[in-house]
């Protein structure tokens, strides 16, 4: 969508973006898990994590366990910053146009019934 509606230079500055936050995103998730879960970090053993590892963490479980409070931790410091919560429905959504707003009268049908 952003590609659609912006110049080349622009395009390719956000994909590189979004690229490289998505990267140190999966970092810093699989840090935590490796932390936790196998005492380790780069195949280093960390001395005091070898009697307390949690097992969950090397699971499924644990990265949506760890997604999720990268989550709450990003929402907290937002929230501190003073940024407002978007807003559900077409009025906060990018992408309003392009749905052709079908989704927000059937939303607006069942408000006002």
């Amino acid at each position: 969508m952003y590609a659609n509606k912006n110049t080349v230079g622009d395009s390719v500055v956000d994909a590189l973006g979004m690229g490289v936050g998505f990267t140190l995103t999966l970092f810093v998730m699989a840090s935590i898990r490796e932390f936790f879960g196998s005492g380790a970090w780069f195949g280093l053993e960390i001395p005091f994590m070898q009697n307390v590892k949690v097992s969950i963490m090397t699971l499924a479980p644990g990265g949506f366990f760890v997604f999720g409070c990268l989550i709450a931790i990003v929402n907290k410091i937002m929230m501190k910053k003073g940024k407002p919560a978007r807003e559900l429905g077409c009025k906060g959504c990018p992408c309003a146009e392009a749905c052709g707003k079908a989704s927000c009268t059937a939303e607006g049908k069942e408000a006002e019934a």
